[in-house]
């Protein structure tokens, strides 16, 4: 199967947020479950706001590009063609990648400054990527990775750096609050 949305970019757009892959059943990037919180945090700094609002998994797809739009962000996705050992499954441990998404020719095209990993596993996947090996499932990967640049590509005009940041899902390691989560996406987002 192939990922369903083609990558969100503008002419403005510097930065891309880089996820694992879509379910099955998403009308968007990034599930439209309230246990995802990437999009109140992404509104909350497009407010300008100070804590992360809620309920905003069901804004439309329109309403979630103009918030990306409004951010100079861009969206995509390292999976780019995949099986799944369970259809409607949400854990990255079922997807079997076939093809990874070539998301540092898309940087260099586009001259982004900074690719955002909101997933451990898409940053584990992206740097398997650069192996030119056949696509592994995630728990195969052993790469170390931890919060903020793992990775940095010179190009002729700036660099890239590979960022990653805590995950936007309710639940997360001890300490990360919505606060926390907040402060760390606005800081890579709106620098």
């Amino acid at each position: 199967m192939k990922h369903p949305f083609a990558p969100l970019l503008k002419s403005m757009t510097k930065t891309i947020l880089v996820g694992t892959l879509p379910p099955e059943n998403a009308p968007f990037y990034f599930s439209n479950s309230s246990n995802t919180r990437l999009w109140d945090i992404l509104k909350s700094i497009a407010e300008g706001k100070k804590e992360v609002t809620s309920g905003s998994n069901v804004l439309t797809p329109k309403e979630k590009e103009e918030i990306l739009n409004k951010l100079k962000t861009g969206i995509y996705d390292i999976i780019l063609e995949y099986d799944r050992d369970v259809m409607d499954s949400t854990k990255d441990k079922d997807i079997q990648p076939l093809k990874y998404s070539d998301l540092l020719s898309l940087a260099k095209q586009n001259q982004i400054t900074k690719l955002l990993f909101v997933y451990k596993n898409a940053a584990k996947w992206f740097l398997h990527s650069l192996e030119k090996e056949k696509p592994k499932r995630v728990q195969r990967l052993k790469y170390e990775i931890d919060y903020g640049i793992f990775k940095t590509f010179e190009t002729e005009y700036g660099d890239i750096k590979c960022i990653l940041l805590p995950s936007p899902l309710n639940r997360g390691k001890k300490g990360e609050t919505l606060d926390f989560k907040l402060e760390s996406y606005q800081q890579e987002i709106l620098i």
